[in-house]
């Protein structure tokens, strides 16, 4: 018995020195990750060719999860304030979680103070105390958005309603009784959309979900169609709304890659015929790609729900509307694409056949090489004893100065 819990004891204290280097090297791995994304904020290289922030750049060039890239990008933003800290991450004696935890929740001010509890509390000790302990006001932190101002109390609502320079502008106040309504209303069709998989959407994107919803939902049908958007078009390629301002070139082909049409074809400018409405890719199609695609098939995208269909020969220049030509966008990348901030070419039908390319003409992927040269980083320091037990009630931190 001594011998087999002397064997255990061995292979024990070897598994835990090699998870300790291992650890280490991780670290310093995460560091290098940090510092690089330190330069592409400097930068703003990461922004276009559809890339929707610092994290979804990061998530495509590196295949982390987003959870993980959001953790990177929260410590590279807030690099600086902790400079011990960071050169423990930069040793491994500190892993990017615990750093993590500090950055959401720390003011710079207090971090010559919890550096010593940071290197011997684990993550989950640090998730327990960090966010609840009481720093002073006004210490410098984690910058938070402004409040947004109060509209002035009135009785009636108010809605203006304009084109401006070719954007259709709308403004609307109201008391705040009325306008805690139309809050929770765009929230709830913002939360919808992020559910859905769209973490990006906007309360102005929920907006637009409240009126798709309400024309979709409107009856009977003859209601419905009364209220139909119509889009005018003629031989020549122009076209706008319900005889408003001209549609760009850009927003016609998205207009006719996807949704539901009434067009209304014109002659020397007079109508020649209403053309019935018609679904361009019809429900059966478009749940076979939805099906096949998965999501948005922008690399990188998490968006499930709420999806385009967009045709990758214009359906406005002669193409078809079939399987092997359809691809599933979300609103956001379906809009940037007619936007010519990326093209899309290849086959659909494999999970890698399709090719994206920014505005630059650069590829839209990750870049790993074939041979990956091992950590160059020397070994970690002796790593703290972790994992202590705790009376929070005594923990006590300090501004420096």
């Amino acid at each position: 018995m001594d011998s087999l819990r002397d064997a255990g004891a061995d292979a024990w204290e070897v598994a835990s020195r090699r998870a300790g280097v291992i650890a280490g090297q991780a670290a310093q791995l995460n560091a290098d990750l940090v510092d690089l994304m330190v330069e592409v904020l400097e930068t703003n290289c990461w922004s276009g060719g559809g890339i929707k922030s610092p994290e979804h750049w990061l998530q495509l060039m590196t295949a982390v999860s987003p959870s993980r890239a959001a953790d990177i990008v929260a410590v590279a933003r807030r690099k600086g304030d902790f400079p011990e800290l960071e050169a423990r991450l930069a040793r491994g004696t500190v892993s990017l979680d615990q750093l993590v935890v500090v950055a959401r929740h720390v003011p710079a001010a207090y971090a010559e103070s919890v550096t010593e509890f940071v290197q011997a509390a684990t993550v989950s000790q640090l998730r327990r105390v960090l966010p609840k302990y009481l720093f002073e006001p006004g210490t410098p932190g984690p910058v938070e958005d402004p409040p947004e101002p109060v509209a002035p109390v009135d009785d009636a609502p108010r809605l203006q309603m304009s084109l401006h320079d070719g954007r259709f502008v709308l403004r609307f106040d109201a008391n705040p009784l009325e306008g805690a309504l139309i809050e929770q209303a765009l929230r709830e069709a913002k939360d919808a959309l992020f559910t859905a998989g769209d973490p990006d959407a906007t309360l102005a994107d929920g907006l637009v979900e409240c009126a798709s919803r309400s024309l979709h939902q409107a009856r009977p049908a003859s209601r419905r169609e009364h209220y139909r958007v119509l889009v005018h078009l003629d031989a020549d390629g122009n076209g706008w709304i319900n005889k408003k301002a001209a549609l760009p070139s850009r927003l016609m082909k998205k207009l006719t890659c996807d949704g539901t049409l009434k067009p209304v074809w014109t002659r020397d400018a007079k109508p020649v015929s209403v053309g019935r409405s018609m679904r361009i890719v019809p429900e059966r199609t478009r749940r076979l790609i939805e099906d096949r695609d998965g999501g948005c098939r922008f690399p990188g995208c998490t968006v499930t729900g709420f999806l385009e269909n967009h045709h990758l020969h214009h359906w406005s220049e002669g193409g078809p509307t079939d399987i092997d030509t359809l691809i599933s966008l979300c609103s956001r990348h379906h809009r940037e694409h007619h936007q010519g901030e990326f093209t899309i070419a290849g086959d659909p039908g494999t999970p890698a056949g399709l090719r994206f390319t920014n505005r630059h003409g650069l590829p839209i992927e990750r870049d790993i090489p074939d041979q990956i040269p091992p950590p160059d980083h020397p070994p970690p320091e002796k790593q703290p004893i972790r994992g202590w037990i705790m009376d929070t009630t005594s923990i006590t931190f300090r501004p420096t100065g």
